[in-house]
């Protein structure tokens, strides 16, 4: 009985899937907009859909920010969310391969990075006003007592 073996350097480099990879500090820097956030959220909770419809994001959005529903928006409230995505938020998620963005079609397509923000989109991170956020507490080192009296001044 024999065993044959293929040399190493027969095996084609195609068959090595190279995992998705994004610096942290890119990755950081794109989950400081809460729109992008909402965008990435969006994506989550839609598990297995290849494509989404740039307008109904929006919209969602727009539901999501004004605290109603989709139907009940207004023109304005629509708006301003799709041209922040259109111009701003989109085109940069693309640029840096999170996602795929037809942006003559309206078409957006997660991107194999897309799942790496998921552990980072919390939204009661975002409940939080910014100010209790980056508290310092009362009772804590010489440190805070110097940073609150030069605040107080």
């Amino acid at each position: 009985m024999s065993i044959q073996t293929t040399p190493a350097e027969d095996v084609p480099t195609e068959t090595v899937a190279e995992q998705p990879s994004i610096s942290k500090d890119d990755l950081f820097h794109l989950l400081q907009n809460a729109r992008r956030r909402a965008v990435l959220r969006y994506f989550a909770a839609h598990p297995g859909k290849e494509e989404f419809n740039m307008r109904a994001v929006a919209e969602a959005i727009a539901a999501w920010e004004n605290e109603t529903t989709v139907e009940q928006l207004s023109s304005d409230q629509r708006q301003r969310v799709y041209i922040a995505l259109y111009q701003s938020h989109l085109p940069k998620l693309d640029d840096y391969g999170v996602i795929e963005y037809n942006q003559p079609r309206g078409l957006i397509v997660p991107t194999a990075l897309t799942a790496l923000f998921e552990p980072y989109l919390d939204e009661e991170f975002d409940a939080v006003p910014i100010d209790q956020r980056i508290a310092i507490p009362e009772d804590r080192s010489s440190l805070g007592s110097a940073v609150r009296s030069l605040l107080n001044r």
